[in-house]
């Protein structure tokens, strides 16, 4: 039996290949594709063809609609879009590539509409985005990765719009909380659950660091900082928590006039903020106190 249906199968690859129409001579009348000047809808396959009489595309029309794998080309030959319809829609794996050959997105289709894990990769085949669909709307998990396969943004969609997993939304909420108290130490462990869920969240790591700066533990403020500045490169308020760190390395140990070798970082972090738009009192002290050698060094 399954050699009469492997054979059967081939039997019909070969007609599909040796007998497809060029969709030149078909026309669409009322969504249904035909033979120019007939009027009963088209059954077999087609080719499309370029200028140069290249394949452009190939496929199968069934009762004048789309069925089965659909398959398009780029000019030089390589596949561009590779995608399996059912009465004319987009039903089943959908997969578009690059010129060079390399996958550029793959899916699911499920009666027109995208359903279950979508992957969008780098040109260079490296995965790039992943994200969740249902029913054609965006929900749950979007994580995007640098090529190296560094997780850079993550995002919990709700009904297509972007948020935070509510897990990750309670921890946060709980720990601000906590640290209004002034219970540093338990806020931290909720921002540690937080990030480990997202490590993608700028003021995750800088809420953290603040909390470790209430304690005392400047070294590990001055890392979340870094972080968050990694994550958000104008993330004016990490800059001027940053500095204030640095300076505090120093102060809370009783040296209360660093040299300006010492606080030379930390000055390029207040002026940093200040040129982010940072007009705080607090900032133009530390400025006024630490960083005049340093303004005049520069």
């Amino acid at each position: 039996m399954k050699k009469l249906t492997f054979t059967f199968l081939a039997l019909l690859l070969t007609i599909y290949t040796f007998g497809q129409t060029n969709i030149s001579a078909l026309e669409r009348i009322d969504g249904l594709w035909t033979k120019k000047g007939e009027n009963t809808a088209f059954n077999g396959a087609f080719i499309e063809t370029f200028e140069n009489g290249k394949t452009k595309g190939t496929g199968i029309f069934v009762n004048g609609q789309l069925e089965g794998l659909r398959i398009q080309f780029f000019e030089n030959g390589q596949k561009r879009t590779e995608k399996f319809y059912k009465a004319s829609y987009p039903h089943g794996t959908a997969k578009e590539f690059y010129e060079n050959g390399t996958l550029k997105q793959m899916g699911e289709f499920v009666d027109n509409k995208e359903n279950g894990i979508w992957t969008i990769y780098y040109e260079t085949g490296e995965k790039h985005v992943e994200s969740t669909f249902v029913n054609g709307v965006q929900q749950g998990d979007y994580m995007e990765y640098s090529k190296d396969g560094k997780l850079l943004v993550k995002y919990y969609f709700v009904n297509g719009k972007a948020n935070y997993s509510d897990e990750f939304m309670k921890l946060t909420k709980e720990a601000i909380e906590l640290s209004r108290q002034f219970k540093n130490e338990e806020a931290i462990k909720l921002y540690d659950k937080a990030i480990e869920l997202n490590p993608t969240v700028a003021q995750a790591y800088f809420n953290r660091g603040a909390c470790k700066g209430n304690n005392f533990d400047f070294e590990g403020a001055i890392k979340d900082y870094d972080k968050a500045i990694e994550l958000n490169t104008e993330y004016m308020e990490a800059y001027g928590n940053r500095g204030n760190a640095k300076i505090n390395m120093f102060t809370s140990k009783g040296n209360i006039h660093p040299t300006s070798a010492q606080t030379e970082s930390a000055c390029e972090d207040f002026h940093k903020a200040v040129s982010l738009g940072d007009k705080t009192i607090g900032t133009e002290d530390m400025i006024y106190i630490h960083c005049k050698k340093y303004k005049k060094k520069k």
